[in-house]
């Protein structure tokens, strides 16, 4: 067990959350992601009804006896009413909001003995979720996949600072997938980490495997920055389709001919089928640190493992010189 703030908010044994995976945060995934002492994150856009989800959370339930809970984005795609009633129907107790202000849902969340934690890409919108009353926040440094805010803040900076200015939790994300890593955010006054591009690469999560081949050979140089266009600006996989959009963008095209890149049905063929001549999906720069696909099992060993012998080498050293 590695305890701080957040594990014992959460009842996890390790600072290890799954980030919200568009389309692959399900069962599958989040329920080996708490098994092994994490927390999982249900992702509701990746359901098409409220009844979807509940039906998954279900089945989540019969996999797993540990705690997990539900990511909503919110005012991103559609509206989340339905799932945010879902959430509640379910008795799950752990809700990560994203995109736009969870403040229209804080009530009855609440009222429900729900922890709320708000992922934002800046401390002004962490302290703007800490004065809604959220029990905890997510900030993302400019390193990782999806959106990073418009600041262009490193994590090594943005952790430090909403530390040292919110008086509720801060959970790391952007640049995360080693055991160092953990280590160097906990170090910087971090409860825990959220990882998504890690779990792109496990065994588990319901990606095809042309993708998760293709993720093998990347590098923390093989991610374009896209959307900017639209006010959107997301990290995402490299390939000859979003350097397509990239320049599109930069020659001004207008948003019926970048809206074929981005649309929900291009991603849900790229997740699908492989093809990578289609849609565009998130990823950290923390690519670069990964070439192998693990069972998220072997995964979270691995980071603890690489966590302890870190801390244990750090200390050996400073005691050393002593």
């Amino acid at each position: 067990m590695i305890e701080t703030k957040i594990t014992q908010m959460l009842g996890i044994r390790y600072p290890i959350i799954q980030g919200g995976l568009q389309g692959l945060g399900t069962s599958p995934l989040v329920s080996a992601v708490s098994n092994a002492g994490g927390l999982g994150l249900i992702t509701a856009g990746s359901y098409e009804t409220k009844k979807e989800m509940l039906e998954d959370i279900e089945l989540t339930k019969t996999l797993t006896n540990k705690p997990f809970g539900v990511n909503i984005a919110i005012g991103i795609r559609r509206p989340m009413d339905e799932f945010v009633e879902g959430v509640i129907e379910s008795g799950v107790k752990i809700v990560f909001t994203s995109g736009n202000n969870p403040e229209q849902y804080m009530d009855d969340l609440k009222k429900a003995n729900v922890k709320v934690i708000h992922v934002a890409p800046s401390v002004r919108f962490a302290k703007k979720a800490e004065s809604l009353g959220c029990d905890a926040v997510v900030v993302n440094g400019y390193e990782c996949g999806g959106h990073p805010g418009k600041e262009d803040t490193t994590s090594l900076t943005l952790i430090q600072k909403a530390v040292k200015e919110l008086s509720i939790p801060v959970i790391a994300s952007g640049g995360f997938s080693t055991g160092k890593s953990v280590l160097a955010a906990v170090a910087l006054g971090a409860g825990a980490v959220q990882m998504g591009t890690r779990f792109l690469m496990s065994k588990e999560v319901r990606l095809h495997q042309n993708v998760k081949d293709y993720l093998e050979s990347l590098s923390e140089t093989d991610t374009v920055m896209v959307k900017k266009s639209i006010g959107k600006t997301a990290r995402v996989m490299k390939t000859n389709h979003s350097i397509e959009l990239e320049e599109l963008e930069k020659q001004g095209a207008t948003f019926e001919e970048i809206f074929p890149y981005i649309s929900g049905e291009s991603y849900k063929e790229l997740i699908d089928t492989g093809n990578l001549n289609t849609g565009v999906i998130a990823l950290g720069q923390t690519i670069g640190l990964i070439d192998e696909v693990k069972t998220v099992a072997e995964i979270i060993e691995e980071i603890v493992y690489d966590y302890r012998n870190q801390l244990s080498y750090l200390t050996m050293n400073t005691m050393g010189k002593r």
